[in-house]
């Protein structure tokens, strides 16, 4: 019942709209839902989200096809920046040779609660919120 993998080429906006066909939830649940892609976890949805200018709780359906196309498009430039970078080690990550991720290094909103926002554009703080449980991390100046 898995999803398919962030990078298949299933993945599409096609595919995205006819998920979410009918649903009112917000874009990070539907994110989250291995379901729908399978293997995308909560640090790497809250970066995506970020990049994306798109805020967590903002209702799934609401999002017109450019910012659909654009998130795919993040979701697969965030997770080759991680591969690259090896990975996240927020508490004992090692990879199969014992060497920490450092992706952990380069996050613009996770763990962020209270700083400046990355962008240099924007004047906003970081806020930390619960989404389905999850911490969920965002700037609410630039992320609509």
């Amino acid at each position: 019942k898995l999803g398919p993998e962030p990078f298949s080429k299933k993945i599409n906006l096609n595919y995205y709209k006819n998920f979410i066909q009918n649903k009112k939830k917000n874009i990070k649940s539907v994110l989250m839902d291995q379901t729908f892609i399978s293997g995308l976890g909560n640090i790497y949805v809250n970066e995506c989200l970020f990049i994306s200018k798109i805020n967590p709780s903002r209702e799934c359906n609401s999002l017109k096809n450019k910012e659909i196309s654009n998130l795919i498009r993040n979701v697969k430039k965030i997770l080759k920046a991680a591969i690259f970078k090896g990975g996240s080690s927020i508490k004992d990550f090692e990879d199969m040779f014992g060497k920490k991720g450092n992706f952990q290094q380069f996050f613009c909103v996770y763990g962020k609660e209270n700083k400046n926002c990355s962008r240099i554009s924007c004047n906003g703080k970081i806020k930390r919120i619960l989404v389905s449980g999850r911490s969920t991390f965002y700037c609410p100046d630039c992320q609509k």
